[in-house]
């Protein structure tokens, strides 16, 4: 699920938490670029966590343009995609 340029893999593992995994793609050039991306992806999952269900593992997927956007176009992107979390 997801929309351009944010994509979540998600499966249940019936567990009572969630986890997560931050995968910046092959645009990414250097390990700073990667890095950055998942610190972004750490906070946002951080700041909304009351709002993903448990009990799921979960992917997030982001080529570097991801980090170029605003902050409240990172967020709002990322809270649109959690509307379809199932």
């Amino acid at each position: 699920m997801g929309k351009p340029p944010l994509r979540w893999l998600v499966r249940k593992n019936g567990l009572p938490f969630a986890s997560f995994l931050f995968c910046p793609d092959k645009t990414h050039k250097t390990a700073v670029l990667r890095n950055r991306s998942k610190r972004i992806l750490r906070e946002l999952v951080r700041k909304h966590i009351p709002l993903i269900p448990v009990g799921y593992d979960c992917a997030i997927l982001v080529p570097v343009g991801f980090a170029k956007l605003s902050k409240e176009d990172r967020e709002a992107l990322f809270l649109s995609v959690l509307k379809q979390f199932p």
